[in-house]
């Protein structure tokens, strides 16, 4: 097995609407999360930045950028309330061992969980 067909054997199912690693399942247009098979509830705005940070894992997603997805340009943006709501989702992702990084004053990545 060549070094190219190892990594790709590994690397998460990112098509149109769904990102997969294996563990953790977002499928995009239905507003679908499962880690480990176990379906999980989120609120909306909750779901909205989980997938706004699952279609970049690995990266860096400016906050504003995550506001902006979850709550559109209509509400203005507010650092607090977005790390408040980040919070609550890292905490019902924690049992799962997928981990949302926070990098001071830019952003959050999504940190999936270790394979084993």
């Amino acid at each position: 097995m060549t070094r190219i067909q190892a990594e790709s054997k590994h690397a998460p199912e990112t098509t149109a609407g769904v990102y997969d690693d294996g563990h953790l399942r977002v499928e995009h247009d239905n507003y679908y999360v499962s880690c480990g098979g176990q379906p999980l509830g989120f609120r909306r705005a909750e779901f909205l930045l989980l997938s706004r940070l699952a279609r970049n894992t690995g990266r860096v997603v400016k906050a504003e950028d995550l506001w902006r997805h979850a709550w559109g340009d209509g509400k203005p943006y507010n650092a607090e309330s977005l790390h408040v709501h980040v919070y609550r989702l890292r905490s019902k992702l924690a049992p799962f061992r997928v981990r949302i990084e926070t990098m001071v004053n830019v952003g959050y990545r999504l940190m999936p969980a270790p394979n084993s």
